[in-house]
Order: structure tokens, then C-alpha cells, then sequence
């Protein structure tokens, strides 16, 4: 009889003891013949595409060896300094934060003029280029560079590239500032500023053509869409919808720049039109309607959204600046607030997004927001092991492995089970995805395969329909069909003996690396 993996067995235990129907009785014996295709041309692999936004500003992290171990295992290509919106406020003379608070400004704007106040008590000789960059060559990633074009004049920012410069610290991808689309929240002062799509752009490129003696002869720089389209269950009157709606209209693949960003939250709520459904626990009711929805969302609707800035865009890149994929509320949830997704799911969402991000040529850059380190905040990526080190939960450790195979160079292949029919989000609107996705990465030295699983189905894959005459080897795996537990730990990562058959598990995200 086949030995099956503990997590199988688990899973199997998991079923019996749920009302969420994970493997049958006869799981070992119904295990179905999984043959893969591929889908669409393969895309090239060039220079790093893959990485994250770190929490430098929010922890100590530039002068912590073991956290800089742990991201350095990470294997992420890109990083981004100063950062998103507090990038907007950022003196590169202190290294600080520094944000103008009036009586009329915005929640938003006064959060950030909070969070200014602390990182400043934290850390009050700031951070510079020089010692972020110095940051990022030890973790093996490249800077994406956010000049601040908010709330700092040409002249000053002419001063820091000159300064950056003269010591070789200019990176090759500028980012021309940071969500303008959002104008800080609505804020009086914000929207004075960046009033619409056609003068921020002209804005920018002011910023731009002072910059450009200083950059680079082989950098590229990036406007800003919105993204407006990516939120589905939205009130079109609203003022701010209208807003960013006419800001993604008035978009033009104008000259002067080489890519656009996009930044990508989907939230639970949103795709289920459930205001609360972002509040709560997910249950043994809810669980796996909450994961079909959202799964469908970052398929579906991540596509959707690349596709529009690819037609009204042609030829320019697209970096993806920030995303995360966790389903709460990017912008209000960032304390201690109920998750809406167990860290299954958030593994399994996280695995797709990237899949899809890499299905497209245009794709350049794909930053995961973020990479943390504080236990308690909802984006720690890392478990302390006990031992002085850190331990990646089973997001980071499904991330890593699509680093590792993306950032190398080479090819990208999207596969998918053949003959499968897409699966129904049963959103607020018609989505889908399938449950077992994949891309087949290959490189000079190793061919990888990254296969994910969102069924109750067990599968039998013959690697030797991807890879003739040769073995795998390594075969790893992490398998979570609990849907419903919260609590976080490090990834639980499991080994295959390869037998002539590889076994993919209910809820599973599994690496196959042929060298």
C-alpha cells in the first residue's frame, strides 16, 4: 500500500472532524492522475522581477544580523527606499519623516504625521540611502528609488541625486512618487497638488527632467495608475471612485516615462460586497467561500486589471509596487485586528497573485508588502525560532521558492491541470480560477516547478511528462487543509522520496527542482 505524507493523514483526520469537506475516506485510493499543460508563451526572465517592501522605518532591522540573515534567505531581488506614502514626506537630510499636520488635514494624513512622530522617537538618526543601500546589497536586492515629489521642492531633490551621485548610489528604477491617485485620503493639501491624472503628470516630469543629469544611463522611470477597475463592489458616485476612475482614463503611454506601478489589495469584503466580512474569523462556514472568492479575485481580477493597463498602456512595463493578498483592509487594518483569512489561505492567495503577476511579459517588478518582523503587527512574515534566528510562515516560505525560481533568469511557463474547468468565486461578480496552477521555471542550471493545489483533490503527477529522463532532486511541499486555524506559525515544510510519482495534497503548495 502507498505511504501517504503526515500532512495527508492529517488532512484526512481535519475532514472528519470539520464540516469543511477536505479528503474522503478513501482518499488513498481516489487519488486522480494529474497531467499539467501549458498555457499561453513562455516569458523571459530578466534581471530580478520579484522582492518586498521591508519595515526598516517601523523596527530595527539595518543592524540586526539574524533579521538580515532571514531576509537574505528570502532570495528577493527588489526592494523599495524610502517607501510608499511616507516616501511622499521623506528629508533625505535627516533620514526622517517629516509631515505638515493642519486643522483640516485628513485621517490619513494625520496617521501618517503619527507615525512620522514615532519612527522619529524609534530612531531619531533616521535612515539614509547610503546605509539602506548598503542594507539591500547584503540581502541580495536592488533599491527601487521613491524621490520624494510631494512635499520637497526640485531644487532640494536636484541636491540629493547630485549627493547620491557623486557616490554611485543612484538605483536604476525611479518610482515618480508614490500614490498620488489617493492624494493622501482627500487631504486639502494633497489634492491641491495632484488635482487630477494630466497635471500630475506634468508635475512629475518637471521632477524628471531636473533629476535626469543624474540618473542612471540605463534607468527607467515609473508613473502611477490607480488600479481603479481591481475594486469591484464600489459606489460609482462616490467622489473618490470618480476620482481615481477618470485618473486611470486620462492615462497616456507618453514618452517620457518607461513603466507604470500598480498597487494590488484585494479585499474580502469588497469581492463579497459583505462590509464585515473583512472584521471576522473565518469559520468552518465561511472558510471556504471566503477562499473561492478571493482566490478568483487575485486570478480573475488580477488579470483584468493587467490586461486594461496593458491595452490603454502598450509597451510600457509594469512594476507592481506593492501588493499583499491577506484581504483586510490595507489603508485601516494595520494593528491588532481580527484576520479575515487563516494563514492557508493567505499562503495559497499569495502563491496565485505571483502566478499571475509572472504570466505577463509586462510585469517587471512584483514587491510583497511586507516583510516584518514584529509579532504582533498583521504583516510579520517571520516566526522566532528560539535559537537567535527567524523562521519564514508558510507565506514567506511559498514566496521564497517563487523567488528563487523567478529571480535567475530564464523562462517562465504558466501550466494548469489538463481538462480542468475553471472554479466559480461566487463573488459580487463572475470570476474564476483553477485549482491547480503552476509555472515551470527554467534556468541554466535547474528547472523548477511551483505547483499549487486549492481542492480537496489528491493528485498523482508524473514528473517525467514535464522533465523526460531525468529525476527530481528535490521534491518539497507544505500542505495545509486546515482553512480555519489562525494561529501563526513557521512554515511546516515537508519531503518527498521520489518514487516514480509525485503526490500533491489537498490545499498544497509544492517545489520540484530538477538540476
Amino acid at each position: 500500500m502507498k505511504k501517504f505524507s503526515l500532512s495527508l493523514r492529517l488532512a484526512l483526520v481535519f475532514s472528519l472532524m470539520t464540516s469543511i469537506p477536505l479528503i474522503g475516506a478513501n482518499a488513498a485510493t481516489d487519488a486522480k492522475i494529474l497531467t499539467l499543460k501549458s498555457v499561453g508563451q513562455s516569458r523571459l526572465l530578466q534581471g530580478p522581477i520579484l522582492g518586498g517592501s521591508t519595515s526598516a522605518f517601523f523596527e530595527r532591522l539595518l543592524d540586526n544580523p539574524a533579521k538580515i540573515e532571514a531576509l537574505k534567505q528570502m532570495d528577493l531581488g527588489l526592494d523599495r527606499f524610502p517607501g510608499g506614502s511616507d516616501a511622499n514626506f521623506y528629508n533625505w537630510r535627516t533620514g526622517l519623516i517629516k509631515i505638515q499636520e493642519y486643522p483640516d488635514s485628513s485621517p490619513y494624513v494625520r496617521f501618517w504625521a503619527k507615525a512620522a512622530a514615532n519612527i522619529a522617537r524609534g530612531n531619531p538618526d533616521g535612515i539614509k540611502m547610503e546605509q539602506y543601500m548598503a542594507f539591500s546589497r547584503q540581502i541580495g536586492a536592488q533599491v527601487i528609488f521613491v524621490p520624494n515629489l510631494e512635499s520637497s521642492s526640485i531644487a532640494e531633490q536636484v541636491e540629493w541625486l547630485k549627493h547620491l551621485a557623486g557616490n554611485g548610489l543612484v538605483p536604476q528604477r525611479i518610482e515618480l512618487g508614490n500614490e498620488f491617485w489617493v492624494a493622501m485620503g482627500n487631504d486639502p493639501e494633497s489634492l491641491a497638488r495632484w488635482s487630477d491624472a494630466p497635471s500630475s503628470m506634468r508635475t512629475m516630469k518637471q521632477y524628471l527632467d531636473a533629476l535626469k543629469p543624474y540618473l542612471p544611463a540605463n534607468a527607467k522611470t515609473a508613473v502611477q495608475a490607480a488600479a481603479s477597475g481591481f475594486s469591484v463592489h464600489r459606489n460609482p458616485r462616490a467622489r473618490f471612485w470618480q476620482r481615481i476612475e477618470k485618473w486611470d482614463d486620462d492615462l497616456r503611454p507618453e514618452p517620457w516615462f518607461d513603466a507604470v506601478t500598480l498597487h494590488l489589495y484585494p479585499r474580502l469584503s469588497d469581492v463579497l460586497g459583505e462590509p464585515q466580512a473583512g472584521l471576522t474569523p473565518p469559520t468552518r462556514e465561511n472558510a471556504l467561500p471566503r477562499l473561492k472568492a478571493m482566490m478568483a479575485q487575485v486570478d480573475d481580477g488580477v488579470e483584468r486589471i493587467l490586461r486594461g493597463i496593458e491595452r490603454r498602456l502598450p509597451g510600457k512595463e509594469i512594476w507592481i509596487t506593492e501588493w499583499n493578498s491577506r484581504g483586510a483592509n490595507a489603508a485601516t487594518q494595520r494593528g491588532a485586528d481580527v484576520e479575515p483569512l487563516s494563514p492557508s489561505m493567505e499562503m495559497l492567495l499569495a502563491a496565485r497573485m505571483v502566478l499571475v503577476h509572472l504570466r505577463h511579459a509586462s510585469v517587471t517588478a512584483s514587491l510583497f508588502f511586507m516583510y516584518d518582523f514584529r509579532p504582533k503587527n498583521p504583516f510579520s512574515m517571520f516566526i522566532a525560532d528560539g535559537m537567535g534566528g527567524y523562521a519564514p510562515v508558510p507565506t514567506a516560505a511559498a514566496l521564497k521558492w517563487l523567488n528563487k525560481a523567478a529571480n535567475g533568469g530564464g523562462s517562465f511557463q504558466r501550466v494548469v491541470q489538463d481538462g480542468a474547468k475553471p472554479i466559480g468565486g461566487e463573488g459580487v461578480v463572475p470570476q474564476s480560477y483553477f485549482a491547480v496552477e503552476g509555472g515551470l521555471f527554467q534556468s541554466k542550471d535547474r528547472t523548477t516547478l511551483i505547483l499549487e493545489n486549492v481542492s480537496t483533490d489528491v493528485f498523482l503527477l508524473d514528473p517525467t511528462t514535464l522533465i523526460p529522463n531525468k529525476r527530481p532532486s528535490t521534491i518539497e511541499f507544505m500542505s495545509m487543509p486546515d482553512l480555519v486555524r489562525t494561529d501563526k506559525l513557521s512554515a511546516r515544510i515537508e519531503h518527498q522520496n521520489f518514487t516514480g510519482r509525485i503526490t500533491i495534497t489537498p490545499f498544497s503548495v509544492t517545489r520540484v527542482v530538477w538540476e
